[in-house]
């Protein structure tokens, strides 16, 4: 099959973080081609401030080499850049005169400093601050030139200006405004900041309009608006970037501030998209790693197939890097009459934060002089905790969040490249890593922003302790591969695979053919992860069938009913009996017979075989039809989605007519809402299910019981029984994921997401021709 060309217009951070994820899911599927207008590799942008301030070097902020490019087979163009994109044509033309088809395009072009259109500003010795370049510029110009003016006070103005001091230059700052940072601190933080910089040495003249450049050729000097001036032999223009757009009119792109895209980021033009600080997101354009990682990561699910629900933004925050001085902050830092907030300021400490809460549920946070914590506050902010929660987060952050003993596997520590725990603690373990630097270069943590780099050193001082137990490796999935189940599911979460045989042939089974234990796993978790594939099982001559009619909620009708006995007469079914779920079992049926026997009866029907059984049974005492229609509405909107094992699932009066207790999930009324059961089991050693939570009406019961079945969906091992699954995570666990409010509507919203696929797949199909997919 020939691969289609993908093109990159753009070398940067979210562009090839982008790539990366397509050659993780399917590196067969494109042939690459990128263009960079600089002529480097991609490279750290964030950390060109730490260059400036002699804290790394140039080779240091290096992301991907020449040689990850060649080894993967991309073809690169440094400093060339894509100057014009016929998207009728489908073809791109570059500065050099180059022109190339394409199949899709990737517009990441980045952002370009905003230079202030004023008399002198291109003269020699006034620089932005965006590239390598620029940074090599400042140094050498520090080492001939004394004064410097930086104008912007914001994050990349202060880390500029902080960096030529380190060079030995007398560096005064001009701001428009009365406070520095004022987009993202208030305005004590601000004053507290102010006093840490000038004692660094910085100068700073605020609420200055710049009016020209003065000099000859060269700058020599700054007028502001107010007839007032400064010399200064190297000028930093710092306020602000624009995203680099300059393609899209002439293409046909819609563009505001940034080029326009959907959550999918798509352009208005079919095959083009747009990443990074160039795309423009329901209204915003973002300029930090962590949103536009995701951005990367959902566009490569997006091109390679992968189902997702695409870019959701991002919850903003932003932490200054500049030795010796600890700031940070995330969302909303200004008050206004929906906020209330929590102070803390210890003027002799140098230590201030501050919390800002919209109907008890955080909005945002300033830190300063002591920012631990704070990816847990960015944690407690995207799943708003309660204010309870974050206060103990923000006023003790060593025992308000959670210790690394007890911090599970999946907790984020670095927020830009979205590494886990757990994921440090494997490499650490499997390749004796010692230092952060090794953690970055195998993991990616603490390697875009830095922010995470002293929690990684934390974690990395932890595993070394003797408090540390580490974790033992589970057992493979089966003889055929020494990968844990874990392990196996992760490869085909994470890799558009078609089937059981192509998983296999990928990540290295030792079997050519597999086994009874992996064979059908497998189908199951691609069943899981793709709910669009499919599995037929082959039923040999010697075997006889059961089906199962469905009745949702066990509900059904004269016409049903008659229809089904016409059928076991017409057949001459010889097994005819209840299960336990109030639904006909009809049993001993010829093979040859299944295919008529499922038109004739045409309702949707299940059989033994399904690995998507999960059955709902009512209350029987006749008093509650409510119940049945309640049974009904769940078991329709969760028909035909794959399970782990068989589901049992009860809602019952007082008088407990259905057993709720021993089911998988089960549901009693009670005089003030509903009891909600979770872990039961009928079997020989019969058990109890654990009181899981209490619903207020059937609304919040159905979402609730929807929400369990679709986590126990993702979360599960193949025949893992609901009471084992309970087991294995723990009811607390449990508890956590289904009581966060946004985490249960994420995997209702999951639900309906895989039903709706289901659904299409089976538009305009007969119940006998559906169920025909579902075999």
């Amino acid at each position: 099959m020939k691969k289609q060309r993908l093109i990159a217009a753009g070398n940067g951070m979210a562009g090839i973080r982008c790539i990366e994820h397509i050659l993780k899911m399917n590196r067969d599927m494109f042939e690459i081609v990128i263009f960079g207008s600089e002529p480097h590799p991609n490279y750290n942008r964030i950390l060109l401030s730490s260059v400036l301030q002699g804290e790394v070097s140039l080779d240091d902020i290096t992301l991907n080499s020449r040689e990850w490019y060649e080894k993967n087979g991309i073809t690169l163009y440094t400093g060339e850049t894509v100057v014009d994109i016929d998207t009728e044509r489908q073809v791109v033309t570059t500065d050099r005169k180059r022109s190339m088809t394409y199949d899709q395009i990737i517009l990441a072009t980045g952002s370009s400093p905003y230079i202030l259109p004023i008399p002198g500003a291109d003269k020699e010795g006034v620089y932005g601050f965006r590239t390598i370049e620029d940074c090599q510029s400042l140094i050498n110009a520090a080492s001939r030139y004394q004064k410097a003016a930086v104008i912007g006070a914001g994050l990349l103005g202060l880390e500029a200006a902080v960096g030529l001091r380190q060079l030995g230059m007398d560096v005064s700052v001009i701001h428009h405004s009365s406070a520095i940072m004022q987009k993202q601190l208030d305005q004590t933080a601000s004053r507290l900041l102010q006093k840490e910089l000038e004692r660094k040495g910085l100068v700073f003249l605020l609420e200055k309009g710049t009016a020209s450049i003065t000099g000859n050729s060269r700058a020599e000097g700054i007028r502001f608006k107010d007839s007032s001036s400064i010399e200064a032999d190297l000028i930093v223009m710092a306020a602000g970037v624009r995203p680099n757009i300059r393609l899209a009119p002439s293409a046909g792109l819609s563009v505001n501030r940034g080029i326009i895209v959907n959550q999918f980021m798509q352009t208005n033009k079919p095959n083009v998209y747009a990443v990074g600080e160039c795309a423009e997101h329901d209204g915003i354009v973002y300029g930090l790693a962590p949103p536009l990682y995701e951005q990367g990561k959902v566009l490569a699910q997006h091109l390679c197939g992968v189902p997702c629900e695409g870019f959701q933004g991002f919850a903003q925050s932003a932490a200054l890097k500049i030795a010796g001085i600890d700031v940070w902050s995330a969302g909303k830092v200004h008050e206004d009459e929906h906020t209330a907030g929590i102070l803390f300021h210890d003027e002799h400490a140098g230590i201030y934060k501050k919390a800002l809460f919209e109907d008890d549920k955080p909005a945002g946070f300033i830190l300063f002089g002591d920012t631990r914590g704070k990816q847990r506050l960015l944690d407690s902010l995207v799943k708003q905790r309660d204010i309870s929660i974050v206060k103990k987060q923000l006023m003790e952050p060593d025992q308000g969040g959670i210790s690394f003993e007890s911090m599970p596997p999946h907790e984020t520590i670095c927020q830009c490249s979205s590494v886990t725990k757990g994921s440090i603690e494997e490499a650490v373990n499997k390749y004796g890593l010692k230092t952060a630097e090794e953690v970055k270069h195998m993991t990616k943590a603490s390697g875009s922003c830095g922010g995470c780099r002293p929690l990684v050193e934390d974690l990395l001082k932890y595993m070394a302790s003797d408090d540390y137990t580490k974790p033992s490796r589970q057992p493979s999935f089966c003889g055929c591969t020494d990968l844990t189940e874990e392990e196996v599911i992760a490869e085909i979460c994470r890799r558009p695979f078609t089937d059981a045989a192509e998983v296999m042939r990928e990540i290295g089974w030792k079997t050519e053919n597999g086994c009874r234990i992996c064979i059908p796993a497998l189908h199951y978790y691609l069943e899981r992860t793709r709910p669009d594939f499919m599995q037929f099982n082959e039923i040999s001559a010697e075997e006889t069938c059961t089906l199962i009619p469905q009745m949702y909620g066990g509900l059904t009708s004269a016409a049903e009913l008659k229809n089904i006995a016409d059928v076991i007469e017409a057949y001459g079914i010889p097994g005819v009996s209840m299960t336990d779920s109030h639904r006909l079992r009809l049993s001993g049926i010829r093979p040859n017979d299944l295919a008529s026997i499922r038109k004739a009866l045409n309702m949707p029907v299940f059989s033994p075989r399904h690995r998507w059984t999960i059955q709902i049974r009512a209350c029987t005492c006749g008093q509650h039809r409510s119940f049945q229609e309640l049974a009904s509405r769940i078991e329709r909107d969760t028909d035909t989605l794959a399970v782990s094992a068989y589901v049992s699932v009860s809602l019952s009066c007082e008088n407990n007519c259905t057993d709720a207790y021993i089911q998988d999930i089960g549901a009693i009324q009670t005089q003030t809402g509903w009891e909600i059961y979770i872990g039961g089991f009928r079997g020989k050693q019969a058990r109890a299910g654990s009181l899981f939570c209490v619903t207020d009406n059937e609304d919040s019961t159905a979402a609730m019981m929807k929400g369990l079945i679709q986590y126990y969906r993702e979360t599960a091992h193949y025949n893992e029984a609901i009471y084992q699954w309970v087991d294995r995570l723990g009811l607390v666990h449990i508890r956590e994921m289904l009581f966060e409010e946004d985490m249960r509507t994420q995997l209702l919203k999951n639900l309906r997401s895989d039903i709706s696929l289901l659904q299409n797949l089976s538009a305009g199909k007969t119940p006998y021709e559906r169920m025909k997919l579902f075999d």
